[in-house]
Protein backbone atom coordinates (compact mmCIF):
# COMPACT_ATOMS: atom_id res chain seq x y z
CA UNK A 1 0.00 0.00 0.00
CA UNK A 2 0.99 3.32 -0.90
CA UNK A 3 2.27 5.65 1.90
CA UNK A 4 -0.15 8.32 3.44
CA UNK A 5 2.52 11.04 1.63
CA UNK A 6 2.29 9.16 -1.99
CA UNK A 7 -2.03 10.93 -1.83
CA UNK A 8 -2.74 14.17 -2.63
CA UNK A 9 -3.82 16.29 0.23
CA UNK A 10 -6.02 19.48 -0.02
CA UNK A 11 -5.00 20.90 3.45
CA UNK A 12 -1.14 20.23 2.88
CA UNK A 13 -1.78 22.13 -0.56
CA UNK A 14 -3.67 25.08 1.35
CA UNK A 15 -0.36 25.04 3.71
CA UNK A 16 1.95 24.92 1.47
CA UNK A 17 0.27 27.87 -0.56
CA UNK A 18 0.22 29.90 3.40
CA UNK A 19 3.71 29.42 3.45
CA UNK A 20 4.86 30.65 0.05
CA UNK A 21 3.55 33.99 0.47
CA UNK A 22 6.18 36.28 2.39
CA UNK A 23 5.20 38.98 4.25
CA UNK A 24 7.37 41.13 2.42
CA UNK A 25 5.57 40.08 -0.48
CA UNK A 26 7.91 37.84 -2.38
CA UNK A 27 7.28 33.87 -2.90
CA UNK A 28 9.57 31.38 -1.58
CA UNK A 29 10.54 29.55 -4.21
CA UNK A 30 11.24 26.25 -2.37
CA UNK A 31 7.77 25.98 -1.02
CA UNK A 32 6.61 27.08 -4.40
CA UNK A 33 8.41 23.80 -5.73
CA UNK A 34 7.20 21.72 -2.69
CA UNK A 35 3.61 22.40 -3.54
CA UNK A 36 3.68 21.52 -6.86
CA UNK A 37 4.87 18.01 -5.56
CA UNK A 38 1.21 18.34 -4.18
CA UNK A 39 0.06 19.33 -7.39
CA UNK A 40 1.53 16.71 -9.33
CA UNK A 41 -0.35 14.28 -7.09
CA UNK A 42 -3.87 16.09 -8.07
CA UNK A 43 -2.98 15.55 -11.64
CA UNK A 44 -2.29 12.08 -11.30
CA UNK A 45 -5.38 11.80 -9.47
CA UNK A 46 -6.99 12.40 -12.43
CA UNK A 47 -5.98 10.12 -14.69
CA UNK A 48 -4.72 10.36 -18.17
CA UNK A 49 -6.30 13.52 -18.98
CA UNK A 50 -3.68 15.46 -17.68
CA UNK A 51 -0.76 13.11 -18.12
CA UNK A 52 1.32 15.16 -20.04
CA UNK A 53 0.90 18.12 -17.89
CA UNK A 54 1.93 16.04 -14.91
CA UNK A 55 5.00 14.95 -16.52
CA UNK A 56 6.02 17.87 -17.48
CA UNK A 57 5.34 19.70 -14.19
CA UNK A 58 7.33 16.96 -12.43
CA UNK A 59 10.21 17.62 -14.90
CA UNK A 60 10.09 21.21 -14.40
CA UNK A 61 10.17 20.68 -10.27
CA UNK A 62 13.19 18.86 -10.70
CA UNK A 63 14.90 21.43 -12.74
CA UNK A 64 14.30 23.76 -10.07
CA UNK A 65 15.47 21.96 -7.23
CA UNK A 66 18.63 21.93 -9.32
CA UNK A 67 19.07 25.14 -9.05
CA UNK A 68 18.31 25.39 -5.32
CA UNK A 69 20.93 23.21 -5.05
CA UNK A 70 23.71 24.88 -7.35
CA UNK A 71 26.71 27.19 -5.93
CA UNK A 72 24.41 30.07 -7.17
CA UNK A 73 21.02 28.53 -5.11
CA UNK A 74 20.84 31.56 -2.74
CA UNK A 75 19.77 33.58 -5.85
CA UNK A 76 17.16 31.52 -5.99
CA UNK A 77 15.94 31.69 -2.87
CA UNK A 78 12.59 33.41 -4.47
CA UNK A 79 10.67 34.03 -7.21
CA UNK A 80 11.61 37.75 -7.53
CA UNK A 81 15.01 37.07 -6.55
CA UNK A 82 15.35 34.21 -9.41
CA UNK A 83 13.73 36.32 -12.20
CA UNK A 84 16.09 39.72 -11.53
CA UNK A 85 19.13 37.32 -11.25
CA UNK A 86 18.07 36.28 -14.53
CA UNK A 87 17.16 39.10 -15.85
CA UNK A 88 20.89 40.68 -14.66
CA UNK A 89 22.50 37.92 -16.06
CA UNK A 90 20.74 37.71 -19.48
CA UNK A 91 19.98 33.98 -19.12
CA UNK A 92 16.48 34.23 -19.31
CA UNK A 93 16.48 32.99 -22.56
CA UNK A 94 19.79 30.44 -21.66
CA UNK A 95 20.20 27.96 -25.13
CA UNK A 96 22.10 25.45 -23.62
CA UNK A 97 20.05 25.05 -20.27
CA UNK A 98 16.67 26.16 -19.28
CA UNK A 99 16.33 28.95 -16.92
CA UNK A 100 14.69 29.04 -13.67
CA UNK A 101 12.36 31.64 -15.46
CA UNK A 102 11.40 29.96 -18.43
CA UNK A 103 11.20 26.53 -16.04
CA UNK A 104 8.67 28.49 -13.69
CA UNK A 105 6.48 29.77 -16.11
CA UNK A 106 5.19 26.35 -17.33
CA UNK A 107 4.63 25.84 -13.87
CA UNK A 108 2.59 29.11 -13.53
CA UNK A 109 0.22 28.79 -16.20
CA UNK A 110 -0.52 25.02 -15.03
CA UNK A 111 -1.11 27.16 -11.35
CA UNK A 112 -3.67 28.87 -13.39
CA UNK A 113 -5.46 25.62 -14.62
CA UNK A 114 -5.38 24.29 -10.59
CA UNK A 115 -6.72 27.73 -9.08
CA UNK A 116 -9.77 28.08 -11.85
CA UNK A 117 -10.32 24.41 -11.59
CA UNK A 118 -11.10 24.89 -7.23
CA UNK A 119 -12.89 27.73 -8.09
CA UNK A 120 -15.43 25.97 -10.24
CA UNK A 121 -15.59 22.19 -8.08
CA UNK A 122 -16.45 25.10 -5.26
CA UNK A 123 -19.12 26.37 -7.61
CA UNK A 124 -20.60 23.32 -8.91
CA UNK A 125 -23.74 21.29 -8.29
CA UNK A 126 -23.78 17.88 -6.65
CA UNK A 127 -24.94 16.92 -10.16
CA UNK A 128 -22.44 18.52 -12.32
CA UNK A 129 -20.07 16.28 -14.45
CA UNK A 130 -16.72 16.85 -13.82
CA UNK A 131 -15.82 16.37 -17.25
CA UNK A 132 -17.78 19.78 -18.06
CA UNK A 133 -16.09 21.89 -15.36
CA UNK A 134 -13.00 20.38 -16.77
CA UNK A 135 -13.12 20.99 -19.95
CA UNK A 136 -14.05 24.82 -19.30
CA UNK A 137 -11.27 25.38 -16.47
CA UNK A 138 -9.19 23.57 -19.06
CA UNK A 139 -10.19 26.24 -21.82
CA UNK A 140 -10.20 29.04 -19.44
CA UNK A 141 -7.02 28.58 -18.83
CA UNK A 142 -4.38 25.94 -20.27
CA UNK A 143 -5.35 25.27 -23.45
CA UNK A 144 -4.52 28.66 -24.88
CA UNK A 145 -0.53 27.61 -24.73
CA UNK A 146 -1.83 24.38 -25.93
CA UNK A 147 -1.56 23.30 -29.60
CA UNK A 148 -4.54 22.16 -31.56
CA UNK A 149 -3.97 18.66 -31.50
CA UNK A 150 -3.33 19.01 -27.52
CA UNK A 151 -6.96 20.68 -27.33
CA UNK A 152 -8.81 17.70 -29.07
CA UNK A 153 -6.56 15.11 -26.73
CA UNK A 154 -8.10 16.67 -23.57
CA UNK A 155 -11.62 17.30 -24.95
CA UNK A 156 -11.57 13.38 -25.85
CA UNK A 157 -10.05 12.37 -22.35
CA UNK A 158 -11.97 14.44 -19.50
CA UNK A 159 -14.71 11.80 -20.48
CA UNK A 160 -12.92 9.57 -18.88
CA UNK A 161 -13.13 11.16 -15.26
CA UNK A 162 -14.98 10.13 -12.16
CA UNK A 163 -18.39 11.83 -11.23
CA UNK A 164 -18.01 15.29 -9.12
CA UNK A 165 -18.56 13.84 -5.74
CA UNK A 166 -16.19 10.82 -6.25
CA UNK A 167 -13.36 13.13 -7.02
CA UNK A 168 -14.09 15.46 -4.31
CA UNK A 169 -13.53 12.02 -2.09
CA UNK A 170 -10.77 11.78 -3.73
CA UNK A 171 -9.27 14.50 -1.54
CA UNK A 172 -9.44 13.06 1.44
CA UNK A 173 -12.08 14.76 2.93
CA UNK A 174 -15.23 12.90 4.19
CA UNK A 175 -17.70 15.94 5.03
CA UNK A 176 -18.45 17.81 1.60
CA UNK A 177 -19.40 21.14 3.20
CA UNK A 178 -15.83 21.24 4.84
CA UNK A 179 -14.70 20.09 1.47
CA UNK A 180 -15.97 23.04 -0.50
CA UNK A 181 -14.37 25.48 1.92
CA UNK A 182 -11.51 24.14 2.13
CA UNK A 183 -11.38 24.39 -2.20
CA UNK A 184 -12.34 28.31 -2.08
CA UNK A 185 -9.89 28.79 0.47
CA UNK A 186 -7.12 27.25 -1.65
CA UNK A 187 -8.04 28.21 -4.81
CA UNK A 188 -8.18 32.44 -3.18
CA UNK A 189 -4.27 31.48 -1.75
CA UNK A 190 -3.37 30.41 -5.03
CA UNK A 191 -4.62 33.12 -6.90
CA UNK A 192 -3.03 35.50 -5.05
CA UNK A 193 -0.01 33.64 -5.41
CA UNK A 194 -0.53 33.30 -9.24
CA UNK A 195 -1.09 37.25 -9.38
CA UNK A 196 2.24 38.08 -7.90
CA UNK A 197 4.22 35.47 -10.06
CA UNK A 198 2.22 36.70 -13.28
CA UNK A 199 2.70 41.08 -12.18
CA UNK A 200 6.91 39.80 -12.04
CA UNK A 201 6.71 38.42 -15.63
CA UNK A 202 4.42 40.93 -16.80
CA UNK A 203 7.54 43.72 -15.58
CA UNK A 204 10.07 41.91 -16.79
CA UNK A 205 8.81 41.28 -20.40
CA UNK A 206 8.85 37.67 -19.72
CA UNK A 207 5.85 36.12 -20.64
CA UNK A 208 6.98 35.02 -24.27
CA UNK A 209 9.91 32.59 -22.97
CA UNK A 210 10.15 29.94 -25.52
Amino acid sequence: MAAESDHFCLQRLYDLFYACHAEDGTICLENYVTAYYEISKLLKLMGTVFGFVKSDVDEKIEILQEFRKSDIGDKYKTIQGMIEYEVETKTTNNKKKASGARTLLRLHRALEFIVDLFKALKESGEHDKMSAITSKSYYRTLSKHHPWLIRKGVDVAVYTLPSRKHFIEKLKISDMSQAEKLLESTAALGHKIFDVVEQAYTDNKLHDLP
